[in-house]
This record gives C-alpha cells, sequence and structure tokens, in this order.
C-alpha cells in the first residue's frame, strides 16, 4: 500500500507542475519582478572577435540590352542660309555624264569627252570667273591629278570654254578615265 500510495503521490505532483507550467509561462520580462530581473542579470562578458570585412563583390554577369526608345519628334526647320557665290557646279562622272543630283546649272548637254581622260566643258549659260576642280575622293585610288585650262583650243566642240584633263600620280603624263568636281564663280 505505502508503494502505491508514493506511485500515486509523484503522479499527481508532476501533473500538478505540469498544470502550473500551461498556465504560468513567462513569456515576457515584464512578468517578472524588476528585483528578480536584478538579481538574474549578470555581468557583461568579453568583447567578441570583429567579423570579416564586407566588401565589394564580383560583378555579376551583363543583363540583357533593352529595346530601343522612342523616337523624337521632329524639330523646327531652320532657317535659310545666305545664298552662296557659285553660278554653277558640276560632278562629272568617270564617263562624261553628269551626277545630275550634285550639280547646278550644268547638264551632261554641256559636257564632252574627247579622249580617255579628257573632258570639254562648253556652252554654259553664265561666264566663267574662278572655277574650283577636285578630283572625287570616290575614284582610282592612286590619286588623281586635275587640270583645268581656258582657251580656245584642245576641244573641237563649238562653244567650248574649260577643258579638264585627268591624269593619275602614278602616271602624270597619261590620260586617265576618273571623276571630278567643278564649282564655278
Amino acid at each position: 500500500y505505502a508503494n502505491v500510495a508514493a506511485t500515486l503521490a509523484l503522479v499527481l505532483s508532476m501533473s500538478g507542475g505540469a498544470l502550473a507550467a500551461k498556465h504560468y509561462l513567462i513569456s515576457s520580462t515584464k512578468q517578472i519582478s524588476p528585483k528578480v530581473l536584478k538579481a538574474l542579470k549578470g555581468k557583461s562578458g568579453a568583447k567578441g572577435a570583429p567579423g570579416l570585412p564586407g566588401g565589394v563583390g564580383p560583378a555579376g554577369a551583363l543583363g540583357k540590352e533593352g529595346g530601343g526608345g522612342k523616337e523624337g519628334k521632329e524639330g523646327k526647320e531652320g532657317k535659310t542660309g545666305a545664298a552662296g557665290t557659285a553660278v554653277g557646279y558640276v560632278h562629272v562622272e568617270a564617263n562624261g555624264e553628269v551626277d545630275e543630283a550634285n550639280s547646278k546649272n550644268v547638264t551632261s548637254a554641256n559636257i564632252s569627252r574627247e579622249a580617255p581622260g579628257v573632258y570639254c566643258i562648253h556652252s554654259l549659260p553664265f561666264t566663267i570667273h574662278v572655277v574650283t576642280a577636285a578630283s572625287d575622293a570616290f575614284g582610282p585610288t592612286d590619286g588623281l591629278l586635275v587640270n583645268a585650262s581656258t582657251g580656245t583650243s584642245g576641244c573641237s566642240v563649238e562653244g567650248f570654254q574649260l577643258r579638264v584633263r585627268m591624269t593619275s600620280v602614278a602616271k602624270p603624263t597619261e590620260p586617265a578615265d576618273a571623276p571630278f568636281y567643278l564649282m564655278f564663280e
């Protein structure tokens, strides 16, 4: 009987403690008396070792290229510039034809190809006072020489005003077909 009573007392005491623990669970320091808290608080420990320094990590992968932005609205048209002094200009192709889009007051009717590299300009609707000649950058790559001269000889065409003779730097005595520009003032 004593053993049974002791076992029963043990079981009841354990269940009562669990019951008490269930009802009196401390979840905040506000539930503890300040005097008890002070007694529970210990001294601060030694300061711990510092952590590793953070640094800049490796660069990430390059993202996809973004799409194009919206096209802006068209700007205002600028003022008309002052009139130039050229009374005419022409871009002549190697075959003697005039590039109409890059010419003013000179047409194919004003150009005659007399021989390889020799071009006669005639019947212009203006008087030549000054002429500037230049080889076309898209012509032969060995360099070109432009010899423009006025006079009464060198061309068989009626109304001759100017003769252009194209030669290469490599062979300056031999005329060569090549495109060129002329500007008249």
